[in-house]
């Protein structure tokens, strides 16, 4: 019986033996290597090939910084998925076809050779990996057009599962359209559980939110899984590349943080007008309201409202002492008579007239403006004025956006109110989307990120960043008005 055993195994080529071996789920050939006289092994990446075929999960995000080898751990589980289940079908997906060529087709390349395998054909035309038994790897690129905001161009193909790379750069409904495809093609016949595999380096968008921060949490669902892995997680990185994201630790501390220690709470947007330590530091700016001794200064009162819309929008309404928050009432569900009466609540309790009080214009805000008669903020006005200075900005909110800015980055803003940990991370969040819009062309006025972006990018409007700008209309108007008001 055992000469049987191995006349059978002498047939099998090595190719054969390894995809069996992975089917068996012993992955002792990918994680482990053998480099003067000392065997290394690749954990975290065993961790992640063990997720992948544990029919447990549909939905996992490896990575969180540079060098884990997230590349080659995706492609030799569609290389050996498609060799063990013959006809199944699988995507690779990107923001660009181009840089899905120049990154994972060429590793692609590179684990086939490792291991043995040439019976595959790429069509460079359609973009698609044919293996042998018929199974296929189609390249997808996941791209926002304006003309496709629903991204029906992704079509109607049926996948087996899928992997995304690079999930920071991808539109949230591109990779939901897309991820709805897999879990179709012979899932039952293989008994294959549908699973969208996400590979990235830390990014603050959807990928965050959804799986990070959840995590971190102890709130991931049950059919999500994460697995952080650093470069030096990797025991078979090169050491020079090691070293290079080291090195960012003096010359660039956001790649650093990012790329080399991993960090979620980085992002390297040169875009960004607010700085993280700074935006940190809002909750701890005790300084704010006091002298050089240390003693309060009195100052003026204010109270700002970013009205809930007809639709998801959480309503915030803020009270201010100069730019120290002091309280904020939210609303998740609202009507305008909630609004006004927390308007007229905090006016009363603190004292602040109606010409210190303001409340965006748009949808509902309408209505409370004119119930409560206090300031209009109307976010597409024009710029203020300063003296003869001219105003290059799109919008008063823009104006407004840039100044908060300044303000944060400059250390001026404290934020004493009672908040959770949740909205404590929410206002941090938002506080990173204030963005210019792209490179600043002299002949054009300054912009920012829409709102619309940023939604796609944190999942929600960001209420507090829209109640907190309006604070700077103050400053920038500084308003002479008759401040004296009858309390009735």
């Amino acid at each position: 019986m055992d000469g049987q055993i191995e006349a059978m195994i002498s047939q099998l080529s090595p190719i054969d033996i390894r995809a069996q071996l992975f089917k068996n789920r012993d992955f002792d050939f990918i994680v482990k290597q053998e480099a003067n006289g000392e065997v290394k092994e690749h954990k975290k990446q065993r961790q992640a090939l063990e997720i992948l075929t544990s029919n447990k999960y549909s939905e996992f995000l490896y990575g969180g910084g540079a060098g884990s080898a997230k590349s080659w751990t995706g492609c030799v589980w569609l290389l050996f998925m498609g060799i063990n289940y013959p006809g199944t079908r699988y995507f690779v997906a990107r923001n660009e076809l181009k840089a899905l060529e120049e990154s994972v087709l060429v590793t692609f390349h590179k684990v086939c050779k490792a291991y043995g395998y040439s019976d595959y054909k790429y069509n460079a035309v359609k973009h698609y990996i044919t293996l042998g038994n018929g199974s296929v790897i189609n390249f997808v690129e996941i791209k926002r057009q304006p003309s496709d905001p629903l991204f029906e161009t992704l079509g109607s193909t049926e996948y087996t599962a899928g992997w995304i790379e690079e999930v920071g750069e991808i539109d949230e409904t591109g990779a939901q359209v897309l991820s709805k495809r897999a879990g179709r093609h012979m899932n039952d016949k293989y008994g294959i559980n549908k699973i969208i595999f996400y590979t990235c380096n830390p990014k603050k968008n959807w990928a965050k939110r959804e799986f990070y921060d959840k995590w971190k949490k102890g709130e991931l669902e049950d059919f999500k899984c994460y697995l952080p892995a650093l470069v030096l997680d990797n025991p078979f990185i090169e050491k020079s590349y090691a070293k290079d994201l080291e090195s960012y630790k003096t010359t660039n501390k956001v790649l650093y943080e990012r790329l080399y220690k991993g960090n979620w709470d980085y992002e390297d947007n040169p875009y960004q007008l607010t700085d993280y330590e700074m935006i940190d530091a809002m909750f701890t700016n005790n300084h704010v309201n006091k002298d050089i001794n240390g003693n309060q200064i009195k100052a003026k009162r204010y109270i700002t409202a970013d009205v809930a819309g007809m639709g998801s929008d959480s309503a915030r309404i803020g009270y201010w002492e100069g730019w120290e928050l002091k309280e904020v009432i939210s609303f998740d569900k609202s009507t305008s008579t909630d609004i006004e009466m927390a308007i007229r609540t905090l006016q009363f309790k603190y004292k602040v007239a109606k010409p210190r009080c303001i409340a965006d214009y748009d949808g509902m805000g309408f209505g409370v403006v004119h119930g409560t008669g206090i300031k209009a903020f109307r976010n597409n006005a024009r710029p203020i004025q300063k003296g003869r200075e001219v105003a290059n900005f799109k919008n008063l909110q823009v104006q407004c956006l840039y100044y908060l800015a300044e303000k944060i980055n400059n250390a001026e803003i404290n934020i004493s109110a009672d908040l959770t940990s949740t909205e404590i991370e929410q206002i941090k969040e938002e506080m990173t989307q204030i963005q210019s819009k792209g490179d600043h062309d002299p002949e054009r006025k300054l912009d920012c990120k829409s709102k619309a972006d940023i939604k796609d990018s944190i999942g929600r409007s960001p209420d507090w960043r829209d109640m907190m700008l309006m604070r700077s209309y103050f400053d920038l108007k500084k308003t002479t008005a008759d401040l004296t008001t009858t309390w009735n």
